[in-house]
C-alpha cells in the first residue's frame, strides 16, 4: 500500500475523499494540523497529499503548509486540491505550482475533477490516473538572483542557469551584452548586476537609445560643449560621464549608426572618448552594460552593425528568455503584480477563480512581463466583490484559449469535404495567430500567404469584424 494524507478540518471531506481513493492501493491518513502534516511528509513514503482549500479552511496554519511545500519541503510529491472553483489570494501562486490536479467540493458533497495545472487539462479519468500511478511529480523549485533592492526570481530550470552563471560574473568589472525581447526584463537585470557589484553606491545610468532621434545619441552618451551646433547654447556632460564610477546601461544599442559605433568600440577599449564638439580627451570609468531586443549577431550581416564592436559587447552575452518559455513563472508573476495593485489603490482581493488563471498562462504575452503586469493591474481594477476572475482580463487575453488546440481535427463522414477543409483552416489560422503573438504580419508570413490574402481568410471565417477597414489598409 503507498501512503498518502488528506489535511482538513472537516471529517465529511476526509470520508469522501476515502471513497474517492478506495478503489486504489493508496491509504490515507487524516491531519488537520499543518505542522504533524509537513512532518509526516518529510518522514518519507508518502506520495499523494490532499489538501483543502476552501477559503473559510484556510488559516494561516494551512498557508504555511502550502508554502512549505511550495518551497519543496518535499521535493516531490503529487499534490491535489480540493474546494471551489477559486484559490485563497494568500497563497494562489503557490497552490496553483503545487497542484497535480484540482477537485471542485460542491455543495452537495460531490468531487468534480476540474482542472490539472503542471499537466494540462483534468477530466475523471486523468483523477484516477494520477491515484493509480507511481509516478510523483517533481515541485518546481525557486531560483533568485538578488540585488539590493531588486529581485529576479524564476523556477524555469533553464533560466536558473542564466541566473547563476549572472551571480558568477555580476562583481566583476567587464562589458555585459543582454539580449531579451521587449519586456522581458533587460533593465531590471542590469540593475541587479549593478547593485551586486562593488559599484553599487556610485550611479546607474540608463539611456534607450532607441527614444532618442539618431543625431542626438552622440551628444546624449558623450555631451557637447557649447556651440557645437545649433541649439547647443551651453555644455553638457553625456551618459558616460555622468555614470562616473558606476554603471551605463545602454538599451537599444542596435539603432547606433557606424559613427556612434566607433566612438563607443574607442571607449570600450581605450576608456576615452571626446564630447562633441571638443577635441579634449575624456576619461570613462563607468562600467557598460548594452542591451537589445535584437540579434546582433544577424545585423553584423545584414544591418552595417560593426563586427568588431559585437565581439567585444558579446565576450558575455546573456539571453533572458521570454515568458511564453517561462509558463511555469507567469502565476506567480501576475500574483505580485496583484498584491502591488491592490496596495497601491486600496483594493482587497480575497480569491482568484481557476478561469483566471487559465486565461493568462495560455496566452503567450509577445510583451512579455510588461505586458503581463499592465493586463493585471487592469484586471485588479475591475474585479467586483473581492474576486479575480478571467473576465476582469481584456477580450484580447480571454478569446486566446486555444493553446492546446489540434490544427486538424477528426474527419466527419457526414459532413461534406468542404465543410470540413474550413473548418480545419479556421482553427489552423486561430492556432497560428497565437503562435505569434497576434501579430498578423507574422502570422501571414508563417503560413506563406500575404498579408491581404490573410485579412481575407479571417474576414471569411468571422475572426475579425465584418467591415472591412482593415482590409483596405492592408491594401
Amino acid at each position: 500500500m503507498r501512503s498518502g494524507i488528506a489535511f482538513t478540518k472537516d471529517c465529511q471531506l476526509y470520508n469522501d475523499l476515502q471513497k474517492e481513493v478506495c478503489e486504489t492501493d493508496i491509504s490515507l491518513k487524516f491531519f488537520d494540523h499543518a505542522e504533524e502534516a509537513l512532518v509526516a511528509l518529510q518522514s518519507g513514503g508518502v506520495g499523494t497529499i490532499f489538501i483543502d482549500v476552501r477559503a473559510n479552511e484556510v488559516d494561516s496554519e494551512t498557508v504555511a503548509l502550502i508554502k512549505a511545500i511550495a518551497n519543496r519541503a518535499v521535493p516531490k510529491l503529487n499534490v491535489i486540491t480540493v474546494g471551489s472553483t477559486a484559490f485563497p489570494v494568500g497563497c494562489a501562486s503557490e497552490l496553483f505550482l503545487i497542484s497535480a490536479c484540482h477537485l471542485e467540493y460542491t455543495n452537495d458533497r460531490r468531487l468534480n475533477p476540474c482542472g490539472r495545472y503542471l499537466n494540462g487539462i483534468a477530466d475523471e479519468n486523468s483523477l484516477r490516473e494520477l491515484l493509480n500511478s507511481q509516478k510523483v511529480q517533481s515541485i518546481p523549485k525557486l531560483h533568485t538572483l538578488e540585488g539590493g533592492e531588486t529581485a529576479l526570481k524564476t523556477r524555469e530550470p533553464s533560466f536558473y542557469e542564466v541566473l547563476q552563471d549572472l551571480k558568477r560574473i555580476a562583481h566583476r568589472n567587464v562589458t555585459i551584452l543582454i539580449i531579451g525581447e521587449t519586456g522581458t526584463g533587460k533593465t531590471t537585470l542590469a540593475r541587479i548586476i549593478h547593485e551586486r557589484s562593488t559599484r553599487r553606491e556610485q550611479p546607474f545610468q540608463h539611456l534607450a537609445c532607441g527614444a532618442l532621434p539618431g543625431d542626438l545619441i552622440e551628444s546624449e552618451l558623450f555631451g557637447h560643449v557649447k556651440g557645437s551646433f545649433t541649439g547647443a547654447d551651453r555644455n553638457k556632460i553625456g551618459r558616460f560621464q555622468a555614470a562616473g564610477k558606476g554603471t551605463l546601461l545602454l538599451d537599444e544599442i542596435d539603432v547606433l549608426d557606424v559613427k556612434q559605433q566607433a566612438k563607443l568600440l574607442k571607449v570600450i577599449e581605450t576608456g576615452e572618448y571626446e564630447m562633441v564638439g571638443s577635441t579634449e580627451q575624456m576619461i570613462s570609468e563607468a562600467r557598460l552594460i548594452t542591451a537589445s531586443n535584437i540579434n546582433l549577431e544577424d545585423l553584423t550581416e545584414s544591418s552595417g552593425f560593426r563586427s568588431d564592436l559585437y565581439y567585444r559587447l558579446s565576450v558575455l552575452e546573456f539571453r533572458l528568455f521570454p515568458l511564453r518559455d517561462r509558463v511555469v513563472d507567469i502565476v506567480p508573476l501576475a500574483m505580485q503584480f496583484v498584491s502591488e495593485c491592490c496596495q497601491e489603490h486600496d483594493i482587497e482581493i480575497n480569491l482568484v477563480e481557476r478561469d483566471f488563471f487559465d486565461a493568462v498562462c495560455r496566452y503567450k504575452w509577445p510583451g512579455n512581463i510588461r505586458e503581463l503586469k499592465n493586463h493585471v493591474r487592469r484586471a485588479v481594477l475591475f474585479a467586483e466583490e473581492g474576486r479575480l476572475q478571467a473576465k476582469d482580463l481584456s477580450s484580447k487575453i480571454t478569446q486566446f484559449q486555444f493553446s492546446n488546440m489540434e490544427p486538424f481535427t477528426d474527419l466527419d463522414e457526414k459532413k461534406s469535404l468542404a465543410t470540413q477543409v474550413a473548418k480545419n483552416e479556421r482553427e489552423l489560422l486561430i492556432q497560428a495567430l497565437q503562435v505569434n503573438g497576434n501579430n498578423r504580419t507574422q502570422t501571414a508570413k508563417s503560413l506563406g500567404i500575404s498579408r491581404v490574402g490573410l485579412y481575407k481568410k479571417l474576414r471569411r471565417h468571422g475572426l475579425i469584424e465584418k467591415d472591412a477597414s482593415d482590409l483596405r489598409k492592408a491594401s
